[in-house]
């Protein structure tokens, strides 16, 4: 999950890159610009979701035993 969460943090970046430098219209821009932060938005959440899930893990009682034996 996290893995695909950094693609889509560095897709979401090229694709603001992309619609800047390519596109010649301001709404066209725009529209990708906002599409691009989606998508880094969407990255950002799933790295967040697998870094709690870890850390949920890492606390939980029968991960905590095993490290005392």
């Amino acid at each position: 999950m996290r893995l695909v969460g950094c693609l889509l943090l560095l897709s979401g970046f090229t694709l603001v890159l992309a619609a800047l430098v390519m596109l010649p219209g301001f709404a066209e821009r725009l529209a990708f610009a906002v599409a691009g932060f989606a998508v880094e938005l969407l990255g950002l959440a799933l790295l967040t979701l697998g870094y709690k899930s870890v850390q949920i893990g890492a606390q939980s009682p029968d991960a905590h035993n095993r490290g005392l034996r």
